[in-house]
């Protein structure tokens, strides 16, 4: 490498010397803000009970090894199996303790070996994790849960489970159609990982009983299950009134909806929407219709003006509720795309392997990478950061510049005194030590 100095600049405001470029062997890191998520996971213990109910995948490493490591990965930015050379090279590995990184061909294997049994098990995981936040922020007495699926693009033809299906953006192409769960709070509780080709409420009938059983088990008295109009069916409408929750489910627009239907009545609570009511499949049918007037070309049809109507019907098993009332409750349940594109700036679907089990705990460390970060978030940050989005702190937190020294066998990570970030990245890593780990048996559900 010849390129040893950048000239002097005269015109510069303030030094005008030259720079030179040197290679250093000194410890430098930039993934310092790691040590939050080293923090967390060892006061949670979260290696000793991987270890102990993780079913055994064989291999040099330990799961709970593979497991942090690719966790940490997706927080520092890695999002391919070939970005993991960096968390070695850029000094990651030493705040973990890790005597090596996995290679990428290890880590493949690794997924393939572990597959649907292991994934199964970081779901529980993340549903500990969930406890554990509100262990400290405390259970909330009523949540809503939001189940929506999600289009991951494929473009090559070695992803298991890739296949043609439901893409509204590239029709025909292959993809997969993950189906995820996730609460207002902001908390995730997993993703069931499909097929391209599989229906938006493939697995829900059989998922949601759980998660509703989960929920009440934590302590949770009011459970709100809301759904788009993908999983709208007869079954599913019997096994939320059966599971006796609230739900708020969409309906299409079919002209047996609409039969279902009473006189629709002008609304005295907002001008320009009209309102009906019914009873479909033995719940409360609620339905609003928005009316516009749009202006038409001068002499088109002599006419100035056209009323354009924008329905939409929403099931519900409130009989009290009005109608704009289940609309509006449905409507605040949109949040949960919002939730979905904080797990693709995670990484999420990012990479593939040939093998369906594989991609599934691919998918399903990166709802556990999710959940991690947003108890540190809401737990050990202040402020704006606690409400910050996972790029955010990728870009000024978990990417921290220190230096790493070792002297009389002890190892120190030293921040630079002027950096913005150091008052509040000391508080949450003393907040994160005061924790306070939930039951062990909350562990298997």
């Amino acid at each position: 490498m010849r390129f040893h100095r950048i000239p002097c600049r005269p015109a510069a405001q303030g030094s005008a010397a030259s720079l030179r470029v040197r290679h250093s062997a000194t410890g430098l890191t930039d993934g310092a803000g790691l040590l939050l998520v080293r923090q967390l996971w060892d006061r949670f213990a979260l290696s000793a009970r991987i270890d102990a109910h993780a079913p055994a995948v064989g291999g040099r490493y330990r799961a709970s090894t593979m497991l942090e490591t690719w966790v940490a990965g997706l927080l520092y930015g890695v999002e391919h199996l070939d970005d993991l050379q960096y968390l070695a090279a850029r000094g990651v590995a030493p705040l973990f303790g890790w005597t090596r990184v996995p290679d990428p061909t290890t880590m493949g294997r690794w997924l393939r070996r572990g597959g649907t049994a292991m994934a199964a098990h970081v779901d529980t995981l993340t549903w500990w994790l969930v406890r554990a936040r509100w262990r400290q922020t405390r259970v909330p007495p009523a949540v809503t849960l939001l189940l929506d699926s999600t289009v991951v693009q494929r473009y090559g033809t070695q992803q298991a489970g890739a296949s043609a299906g439901y893409n509204p953006t590239r029709k025909g192409r292959p993809s997969h159609h993950p189906l995820l769960a996730f609460l207002d709070t902001g908390d995730c509780l997993g993703v069931r990982w499909r097929p391209g080709a599989a229906h938006t409420a493939a697995g829900a009938l059989e998922w949601i009983p759980e998660l509703v059983a989960r929920l009440r088990q934590a302590g949770v008295a009011q459970i709100t299950v809301r759904l788009d109009k993908g999983f709208f069916s007869e079954a599913m409408v019997a096994l939320l009134q059966r599971l006796r929750v609230d739900f708020v489910l969409k309906v299409p627009d079919h002209a047996y909806v609409r039969r279902a239907l009473g006189a629709w009545r002008a609304s005295e609570k907002a001008d320009g929407y009209w309102t009906a009511t019914g009873t479909l499949h033995g719940a409360a049918l609620r339905s609003v219709e928005h009316r516009t007037l749009d202006a038409l070309v001068p002499d088109a049809l002599g006419l100035e003006t056209t009323t354009r109507a924008h329905v939409a019907h929403v099931l519900t098993n409130r009989d009290d509720w009005h109608a704009l009332t289940a609309w509006r409750t449905y409507n605040a349940g949109t949040l949960v795309e919002q939730r979905i594109k904080e797990l693709y700036q995670l990484g999420f679907g990012a990479t593939a392997i040939d093998d369906l089990g594989g991609n599934a705990l691919l998918a399903a460390l990166t709802t556990l990478a999710y959940q991690v970060l947003h108890v540190i978030r809401t737990t050990a940050l202040a402020g704006a950061w606690s409400r910050a989005q996972p790029a955010r702190l990728r870009r000024w937190v978990f990417t921290l510049p220190a230096r790493l020294t070792t002297h009389a066998r002890k190892r120190t990570v030293q921040c630079r005194r002027d950096e913005p970030f150091r008052h509040q990245f000391l508080a949450a890593l003393r907040g994160l030590r005061e924790l306070i780990p939930p039951r062990v048996r909350a562990l298997a559900v």
